[in-house]
């Protein structure tokens, strides 16, 4: 591309934001009905991470002779997909407690860093520490209360489809932008 074209469907990103910006609000504004359609689509992710990894045993038996692990662990994921699918309130507890270590692990990745970074004579390295701890208490109170849990995951997601719709709209917008130039 040249840059004295002009950049076709510059609205489409336009559309996108304003559409992620929409579901943000929507999901801010319903908590719950978003938690409920989160862990749905945290069943199906599973289930369908099962499925994958099924297929990829059973197309590469011949070349991987641990190809038997995937498989069982493809199995392992589609039995768990479905019993979250089919049980939403397992997928509801299971889901605050997977994003509640997950951020916990993340938490002490941080912390851990942070010490790296001063070793390595970094000036601002209590910031990393700070935000460790922060995370870390977050992620404590997330596992301990599960509505801090529901509310944590849907207005941390919310937040980030928000930026993400925000990108997007000024992406569009400029290429919009740039589009009259030429």
């Amino acid at each position: 591309m040249k840059f004295t074209d002009k950049i076709n469907y510059w609205w489409m990103p336009v559309l996108a934001g304003v559409l992620l910006i929409a579901v943000s609000i929507f999901f801010m504004s319903k908590p719950l009905s978003a938690f409920l359609g989160l862990t749905v689509l945290f069943g199906w992710l599973i289930f369908t991470n099962g499925g994958l990894n099924l297929i990829f045993a059973i197309r590469n038996r011949k070349i991987f002779e641990s190809w038997i692990w995937y498989l069982l662990i493809g199995i392992f994921e589609i039995l768990t997909g479905i019993v979250l699918l089919f049980n939403p309130q397992i997928s509801a507890e299971s889901l605050i407690i997977f994003a509640g270590f997950w951020l916990m692990y993340s938490a002490v990745s941080k912390i851990s860093y942070s010490f790296v970074l001063k070793k390595s004579g970094t000036q601002k390295w209590w910031l990393t520490l700070i935000s460790g701890i922060i995370s870390l208490i977050f992620a404590f109170f997330m596992i301990a209360n599960p509505i801090f849990g529901i509310l944590g995951i849907v207005y941390l997601t919310s937040v980030t489809i928000l930026i993400s719709g925000i990108t997007a709209l000024i992406f569009g917008l400029q290429i919009k932008k740039l589009n009259k130039t030429f």
